[in-house]
């Protein structure tokens, strides 16, 4: 489920649609959280659905760490990419604003994260836009994303939490846990799935 100061606009003829701020969201504030709503499909059953099912699906899916194809039932399927993204995901089932957020200010989350399987350009436009996507992108910048992303987890006591009450009580404790030391951080490598591990 997606934070709910957050709508649909069109970007551009080129990228299609977009998620947007419609008020100030802080750093540290959960954007998205995984529910029992999002779709979440094993490979092979996606193989199986009807062609023009998976063309549309394909844009809006991502592998998660156990090789499961989810989508989001909500707009959080819209979030686009950028190489200076403001929120990410996590190895806690849920994606973080690592920095603040303006009202009018498009969501945008690291692909990187999300087991792209083969290479392919991107077209974000920020400073340092890396042009590419790679699998490897994990083991490329995973440090760098891992200290921005404890960072804005050791704040999430001190910012408003609308989805907190969506947050498993699992989740909440390893959370807890976190803050009680650092040590506890679980990785973004520990999101890392490839295909031909199957």
């Amino acid at each position: 489920m997606i934070h709910p100061d957050t709508t649909v606009r069109t970007v551009s003829h080129q990228l299609g649609n977009g998620v947007f701020a419609t008020r100030d969201i802080p750093c540290g504030t959960v954007v998205v959280v995984r529910d029992e709503y999002d779709l979440c499909l094993p490979y092979g059953d996606f193989q199986k659905l009807p062609e023009m099912v998976r063309q549309k699906m394909e844009t809006h899916v991502y592998h998660d760490k156990d090789g499961m194809l989810v989508l989001s039932w909500d707009h959080a399927r819209f979030m686009n990419h950028s190489c200076s993204c403001n929120t990410m995901m996590t190895d806690y089932r849920l994606e973080i604003a690592v920095r603040d957020i303006y009202a009018g200010e498009q969501i945008t989350t690291e692909y990187g994260l999300l087991n792209v399987q083969e290479p392919y350009d991107i077209h974000c436009g920020c400073d340092g836009c890396r042009k590419r996507l790679k699998p490897d992108d994990i083991d490329n910048y995973g440090k760098v994303w891992d200290e921005m992303i404890k960072a804005a987890l050791l704040t999430i006591p001190d910012v408003p939490q609308p989805l907190w009450d969506m947050v498993t009580p699992d989740i909440k404790n390893r959370l807890e846990a976190l803050r009680l030391d650092t040590d506890q951080y679980s990785s973004v490598q520990n999101l890392k799935w490839r295909m031909d591990s199957i």
